[in-house]
C-alpha cells in the first residue's frame, strides 16, 4: 500500500515537474529578449535633480573605499552620498572619514540605537532618508561598486519615463563556491521565474534589489519607506512589492554591466548570509518551502535517472523516458541562459543538478537556523537586535 502511494506521488511530481520545466525554459528565453540592459544613448541636458546616495555600512572596511570611489567619479554629480556607520568594530568609519575629506559631497553619520522591532540594515536605511535632502534617494549597499555613468543613465530613463523605482539587478563578483552557487541559483529564479514585464502589474512578481534602489523620495515615503517593512529580513524585495502595490511604477533592469556587488568573502560568510534569505523568502512558512524543495531536489535526480536509470533497475516507459529528456533539455536551456545573463558562466547551468541540489541543501540549513533561532549576520542574531551605537554627523 505504502509503496503504491509513493510510485503515485512520483509519478504525479514527475509531471508537475514536466510542466515546469516548459515553463521555465519559456520564461528564460521571453526573458533574455525583454528584460533590457541599463544604457541609454543621450547624455541628460542637466542635473537639477539632487540625488541623495544613502549608504548603510557596517563592518565594510573591505569594500567602503572601492565603493565611495566608484560614487565620486559618476559622470552625475549633482549628488549627496551619506554614510551611516552601523557600529562597525573594523575600520569602516576611519576609511570613509579619510575618503570624505576629498570630496565634500560626503558626509559620515554614526547610527543611533536600534529600536525594538527593527532589523538592523532597515533602520539604518530608515536613519538615512530621515536626513537625505535630494529629490531622488538612491540606496546602495556598501559592497558594490557603480561604472561611472549608472546613475545619470537611470535618472534619465527615470524622468523620461516616469517611473517611481528603479532597481538593477547586479553582476556578483564571487570569491567562494558557495556564493557562486547561490548567485547561479538567484539569477535562475529572476531570469527563468519571474515574468519581468508583469513586474509592475502584481506585486506578486515585482522584485527589487538592494544593491542598487532609485526612488522618487515621494514615492519612498508615500509606502511608508523602510518603517513599513521595519522588521522584514528581504527589504528590497518587499520594497519593489509595495511600490507596485500603492500603484507606482516599478522598473527592473538587467544591471550586470553597470553595477557589481563583492558580496561573501568566505565560505561561512556565505552560508551565514545565505540562511537569513533562503527561508525569509517564503515569509518563514515550511509548506510553500518544502514544496519547492521537493521540486529542486526532482530537478536534481531527473537526469540522474536518465542516465544511471538501469543501475538502479529503474526503467521509464517510452512516453515517459522522452518526458524525462525533453524536461532535462528543457532545465538546462532554463539554467544556461539564466546562468549567462547573471554573468556567472555556461558551465554552472550546464551542470545545474550540483547547483539545485546544494542549494537544496543551504535552504535546508536556513529553516533548521530560524527553528532554532540561530540566524546570525554581521555579528548580530537578527531576531534580538540589541546593539547600541550614538547618533552624530561627523564634520
Amino acid at each position: 500500500m505504502l509503496s503504491g502511494f509513493l510510485e503515485t506521488l512520483a509519478v504525479f511530481i514527475f509531471y508537475i515537474l514536466f510542466a515546469f520545466s516548459i515553463l521555465v525554459a519559456l520564461l528564460a528565453v521571453v526573458n533574455l529578449f525583454f528584460i533590457r540592459r541599463a544604457s541609454i544613448s543621450d547624455s541628460l541636458k542637466t542635473q537639477s535633480a539632487l540625488v541623495s546616495i544613502l549608504i548603510p555600512a557596517r563592518n565594510e572596511e573591505a569594500n567602503i573605499g572601492r565603493c565611495l570611489y566608484s560614487l565620486i567619479d559618476q559622470s552625475y554629480k549633482n549628488i549627496e552620498i551619506i554614510i551611516l556607520d552601523d557600529d562597525s568594530t573594523d575600520y569602516t568609519f576611519s576609511i570613509a572619514k579619510e575618503i570624505s575629506k576629498k570630496d565634500k559631497r560626503i558626509k559620515i553619520v554614526k547610527g543611533m540605537p536600534i529600536e525594538k522591532d527593527w532589523l538592523g540594515k532597515n533602520w539604518a536605511c530608515h536613519q538615512l532618508s530621515s536626513i537625505a535632502k535630494g529629490d531622488m534617494l538612491l540606496f546602495i549597499d556598501a559592497d558594490t561598486k557603480l561604472q561611472s555613468k549608472t546613475i545619470e543613465e537611470t535618472i534619465t530613463e527615470m524622468e523620461e519615463s516616469d517611473i517611481d523605482l528603479i532597481t538593477l539587478f547586479p553582476k556578483r563578483v564571487t570569491s567562494t563556491s558557495v556564493d557562486k552557487i547561490i548567485s547561479v541559483t538567484v539569477g535562475w529564479f529572476i531570469f527563468s521565474c519571474l515574468p519581468i514585464l508583469f513586474s509592475n502589474k502584481n506585486p506578486i512578481f515585482s522584485s527589487a534589489f538592494g544593491q542598487y534602489l532609485l526612488f522618487r523620495k515621494g514615492a519612498y515615503f508615500s509606502i511608508g519607506g523602510h518603517e513599513s517593512i521595519k522588521d522584514n529580513i528581504l527589504d528590497d524585495f518587499e520594497l519593489g512589492r509595495s511600490i507596485t502595490r500603492e500603484g507606482f511604477n516599478l522598473k527592473v533592469f538587467d544591471g550586470t554591466d553597470r553595477i557589481s556587488t563583492f558580496s561573501y568573502s568566505s565560505e561561512r560568510e556565505a552560508i551565514d548570509g545565505l540562511s537569513k534569505s533562503i527561508f525569509p523568502f517564503f515569509s518563514n512558512r515550511l509548506v510553500p518551502f518544502f514544496l519547492l524543495w521537493i521540486l529542486f531536489m526532482a530537478m536534481s535526480i531527473v537526469p540522474v535517472l536518465v542516465i544511471f536509470g538501469d543501475l538502479f533497475q529503474i526503467r521509464l516507459s517510452r512516453s515517459k523516458e522522452v518526458m524525462a529528456f525533453l524536461i532535462w533539455g528543457s532545465l538546462t536551456l532554463s539554467w544556461v541562459i539564466s546562468s549567462y545573463r547573471s554573468r556567472q558562466g555556461l558551465l554552472p547551468g550546464i551542470f545545474f543538478p550540483v547547483v539545485t541540489t546544494i542549494t537544496a541543501i543551504l535552504g535546508i540549513f536556513s529553516v533548521l537556523s530560524f527553528l532554532f533561532n540561530n540566524v546570525v549576520w554581521k555579528d548580530r542574531n537578527l531576531s534580538s537586535e540589541d546593539d547600541v551605537a550614538n547618533y552624530e554627523e561627523v564634520d
